[in-house]
């Protein structure tokens, strides 16, 4: 635990900010709101090192690191978002550690560099320099960098050490009481000398240093003009106390994660958060607030017994630093890579057995793009919103799933609580916006894409969601919320495609079957109605014989080994179709002994509450008007389906045709609606759904009305049905037919002489037909009644008719007026 956590958490944590801005930020801040800001960051990292403890104690864990212990507890989308962030965070630290690096060396030997000591060009040359090295040194091998990692902390503990003993010691003849520093003109002028002096512990330094001093003249950094306050120093502070997460980077190597992980991370984290806190009484005690704005290294300045031994120790932790955050870049990259999450990274998974170089690269470049900007003061609010991102995630992923009671969500640590992951998150979210406003919302932006982007790519992810919990509460409030029965304005198609189905066997010799959906067809007018928003249905009704089984023996099971994987298959294909055909909805496939049964069971058991199908969507059976036994059980099977709908109170859509047209195509014409019977509008909103579709956009939409009686006022009904389309919103041409006699029915006798070939209905015909009334060799055209009864056309005047319909329509527009009149 000590070696592989606790030192690599401390090694990462300590870094530039303590040496090379601490006395700078007491010197803006004071004691009071330094300590304040301190405290802060310090909290925030110390609860999400409570979170981080959960989630490393929710199950098993394995190698893999940070990224590894996030994703497989939170799914992949939020583990590939959060290692993203965290990626880009270790790349930008890098720069940071290799920019201290340069303003250390500028003090160690100002008169040893390439351009001019303070110019940003010499600390990004410079900076270039050291990285360029640290590739080479990555390039040479990833497993020495990490074993350096203690030599690097014992280094820094060493200054440390130092720091305290020279600050409470005093001034002594190597470190004297006066001095003198060279500073650069805000214009860029001359050097300019200028005398300090510190005094030691003093009650009137700490007196003089409590209150904060954000306007200040300062010298150490004069290119930066941030008009400083709380809430964007926490910006500047925030990147010295990250590094929690070194320890996890570390699983594979640990005998027992799960253990070692919480403790060590929270020793490391306790015991850096005590060191920064105490340093700001430090440097407040023993030195004026002019020499903590002007002495850019006053770490170094105050040590014991030579400040040489802090300058080279911090030069020598920050390559260090910088290494480590190179190599974490450059795995987590690997590693997000492999996982295939994000396909955009594919070219960064690194092939087995080999370092990963690519990822390599593309960690250095982002380093080299954040060193380009040449200021530590800057980048360092930079990296501050990414790793507060991280954390952001961290912390709401543990209180949603504690929310939604995840039954996967099962952590031993025993400090952990929901409120504490929320007030962390919180917490990180008030910075982010407190700090930049602009760049938090553009920072969540970017994460948001980076989860959708994940989300639509990790279907093939073989491992838990810890958010599938989340959803399925989320869906199960809204399915509760909602009426069974909307209101008529919200109704919308929700289609439930009805097919047969059966198994191709054309392999059977090779023992593959697939499933064949018979109207395969259909699911492209299921597709082009899919605008409507409602979802769609695929319910496959495969009539298999089972045969008699005998469930008292295992081997006559209602299913055998081979009929299992063809359900199994089935219901697989089921799903592709509807992917092929762009189709975001489910498949069911009943398998049945009966058609009949299959059809009941579909449309009664698919959905819940409002999400139950509303619409069974059909096709008309081909060549069922023959008198033979396959023609009257595809009449059989159409009315079975037609009866289904009508108990149910399904609107029934049956589509007559061989094939409907593909999806590149874009059709042109019209779409023809003969408006015959009172539907309540179904037949008007259909092409309304159907012209939403690219297919048919350009399509123009024509309405025929047939009047129900002779006599009737032509303009009339004309003026009231254009009325009628115009209150429901609809662009389609009106056309009225008027015709005096729909049907007429004269005697017509047929001679024949002999018998016509299958003029016989079948015994089982369930449709009635012209043959039980008709005499052999004569066939008689049946009366009104029996002309209902074979669907002939006939007027009717019903509750059904358009007459009625248009008679609802004039009561609702009478109504309102009769108020107005009253």
């Amino acid at each position: 635990m000590v070696q592989g956590v606790i030192f690599p958490c401390m090694g990462n944590i300590l870094g530039v900010i303590l040496f090379l801005r601490g006395p700078w930020i007491v010197g803006k801040a004071g004691i009071l709101q330094g300590f304040g800001v301190g405290a802060v960051c310090c909290t925030c990292t110390f609860l999400t090192t409570l979170s981080l403890s959960a989630i490393a104690t929710n199950g098993k864990i394995q190698g893999g690191g940070a990224y590894y212990l996030i994703s497989r507890s939170l799914g992949p989308a939020l583990g590939a978002g959060v290692g993203l962030c965290f990626y880009m965070a270790n790349s930008i630290g890098a720069a940071m550690y290799f920019m201290g690096c340069v303003e250390a060396w500028e003090i160690a030997a100002p008169n040893h560099q390439i351009l001019a000591v303070g110019e940003l060009n010499n600390i990004r040359l410079t900076g270039y320099v050291i990285l360029a090295a640290a590739v080479l040194i990555i390039l040479g091998g990833i497993k020495y960098v990490s074993r350096l990692g203690t030599v690097f902390l014992m280094v820094v503990l060493l200054v440390i050490l130092c720091m305290y003993v020279g600050c409470f010691a005093g001034p002594t003849d190597l470190s004297p009481a006066e001095f003198t520093v060279q500073l650069t003109a805000v214009d860029g002028g001359d050097m300019v000398e200028k005398v300090l002096s510190w005094t030691g512990p003093s009650g009137s330094n700490f007196a003089n240093n409590w209150a904060p001093a954000w306007d200040a003249p300062q010298g150490a950094f004069p290119s930066d003009t941030t008009d400083y306050s709380f809430v964007n120093m926490m910006g500047l502070y925030f990147p010295s106390v990250t590094g929690i997460m070194a320890g996890a980077n570390r699983s594979a190597d640990l005998k027992d994660p799960a253990s070692s992980i919480p403790k060590g991370t929270l020793i490391a984290q306790i015991s850096t958060s005590i060191i920064y806190l105490s340093f700001i009484f430090v440097f407040g005690s023993v030195a004026s607030r002019e020499t903590l704005l002007n002495d850019k290294f006053f770490a170094s300045t105050s040590a014991f017994p030579a400040k040489q031994i802090v300058i080279y120790g911090v030069m020598a932790s920050s390559i260090g630093a910088g290494l480590n955050s190179l190599v974490s870049g450059t795995r987590l990259l690997s590693a997000i890579a492999k996982d295939k999450t994000l396909p955009i990274l594919k070219y960064f998974e690194a092939t087995p057995g080999k370092e990963p170089r690519l990822a390599l690269f593309a960690s250095a470049a982002l380093c080299a793009a954040s060193i380009t900007i040449g200021e530590l003061n800057a980048i360092a609010p930079l990296l501050t919103m990414f790793f507060l991102m991280c954390y952001t995630c961290v912390n709401m992923s543990c209180t949603v799933l504690t929310g939604v009671s995840d039954p996967n969500w099962r952590p031993n640590f025993r400090y952990h609580h929901w409120a504490i992951s929320l007030i962390a998150a919180l917490l990180c979210v008030w910075m982010m916006f407190a700090m930049a406003p602009v760049t938090a919302m553009a920072a969540i932006l970017f994460c948001c894409v980076i989860l959708a982007y994940a989300a639509y790519n990790s279907h093939n992810a073989k491992w838990g969601d810890g958010f599938q919990g989340m959803k399925f509460q989320l869906a199960k409030n809204i399915l509760m919320s909602l009426e069974s029965k909307s209101h008529i304005k919200n109704w919308r198609p929700q289609l439930i495609l009805i097919s047969e189905a059966s198994f191709d066997e054309a392999h059977k010799e090779q023992g593959s079957f697939s499933l064949k959906v018979h109207d395969s067809e259909l699911l492209k007018l299921a597709s082009q109605l899919k605008n409507g928003r409602g979802y769609i249905v695929l319910g496959g009704i495969c009539s298999t014989d089972f045969g008699h089984r005998d469930t008292a023996n295992t081997k006559d099971w209602f299913m055998d080994d081979q009929m299992q994987q063809r359900v199994i298959d089935g219901n697989q294909r089921a799903k592709n179709l509807l992917k092929d055909y762009q189709i975001d909805g489910f498949g069911k496939v009943v398998y049945t002994n009966d058609f009949g049964t299959g059809v009941e069971s579909l449309v009664q058991a698919t959905g819940l509450g409002a999400f139950e199908p509303n619409c069974i969507l059909a096709s008309w059976p081909e060549n069922a008007t023959g008198h033979d036994e396959q023609s009257a059980e595809k009449r059989k099977k159409m009315l079975h389906v037609i009866q289904v709908g009508v108990i149910f109170q399904k609107v029934l859509i049956v589509a007559k045709g061989a094939a409907w047209p593909e999806f590149q195509q874009r059709l042109h014409g019209t779409i023809d609606i003969w408006w015959i019977v009172g539907d309540g509008g179904i037949l008007l909103l259909l092409p309304f759904l159907l012209k939403k579709h690219r297919v048919w956009s350009r399509c123009t939409t024509r309405l025929f009305v047939i009047a129900d009686r002779a006599g009737v006022d032509v303009v009339l009904m004309h003026e009231e049905l254009s009325r009628y389309i115009k209150d429901f919103r609809l662009n389609i041409e009106v056309h009225l037919k008027i015709v005096d006699d729909i049907v007429d029915r004269p005697q017509v006798e047929l001679d024949v002489s002999t018998p016509l070939p299958g003029s016989k209905p079948p015994d089982n015909d369930p449709v009635p037909s012209e043959h039980e009334n008709a005499e052999f060799g004569k066939a008689v055209v049946p009366d009104q009644h029996e002309a209902d009864a074979l669907d002939q056309p006939s007027r009717h005047d019903s509750k059904f008719s358009l007459t009625h319909e248009l008679n609802k329509w004039r009561q609702r527009n009478a109504e309102p007026q009769k108020h107005r009149e009253e």
